[in-house]
């Protein structure tokens, strides 16, 4: 898992069927550090099983996580990262 900030929205006009409806977010990964948050470099696509909005900071699964957050129990949801949580906060180990 990561914690990431959701950048915005990716769409298309043609998608899997099992992803119909689904919402698909661009995600930057943060890391945290006594100085803050900062970004990693790298972004990621994941489906929306919260309703997320741009600016949010949210826990991104990946792989069998995130199929399982999508659809538990299933093996053949194309899914590999899905946003499993928004944050509202967190405490940071050694920050005053």
């Amino acid at each position: 898992m990561i914690r990431g900030r959701v950048m915005g929205e990716v769409w298309a006009t043609k998608k899997a069927p099992r992803l119909a409806g689904r919402k698909l977010l661009l995600v930057a990964e943060t890391c945290v550090t006594s100085d803050g948050e900062r970004p990693t470099g790298r972004v990621v696509v994941a489906t929306d099983l919260l309703d997320a909005g741009q600016g949010d900071t949210v826990v991104v699964a990946f792989g069998s996580g995130a199929r399982n957050a999508e659809s538990p129990g299933s093996r053949d949801v194309l899914v590999d990262a899905a946003v499993v949580q928004v944050i509202d906060g967190s405490s940071t180990p050694g920050a005053d």
